[in-house]
Parts: structure tokens; sequence; C-alpha cells
């Protein structure tokens, strides 16, 4: 069973997030396989989603300008 794990850290700039697939050794490979399609299809959401949850939050401060 592969996994799809996204980790959310604090950075010193900002938010560091990551997408990764952890593979279990009895993994078949088309299992790898579409595991990693899948964590690279996240990873555009993911990336959406958490600009818009800082826009929101930076608007709800009174901030106006992200980038």
């Amino acid at each position: 069973m592969a996994k799809v794990v996204i980790t959310i850290a604090d950075k010193a700039r900002g938010i560091d997030v990551q997408c990764q697939i952890e593979p279990e050794n009895d993994d078949s490979s088309l299992a790898q396989t579409i595991a990693i399609a899948v964590a690279a299809g996240l990873a555009g959401h993911v990336n959406e989603k958490i600009h818009k949850a800082i826009h929101s939050a930076n608007i709800k401060r009174g901030k106006t300008h992200v980038h």
C-alpha cells in the first residue's frame, strides 16, 4: 500500500509544503506508478488551497499584498 504524505511546516520565509509518496516493499509497480501520479496531481491542488488560506488569513489581518 503506497501512501501519499503531505507535510506542512513553518519556515523562516513562509510555509514549506511537501507532497511525497511512501511506497512499501510489497507494492506492485502499478501501485507505485499510480501513487506517483496521484501525488503529482495533489501537489497542485494543495498549493492552491494553501495560497487561498494564506490570502484569506492575511485579508483578515488587514494585509492585502500577498506574494
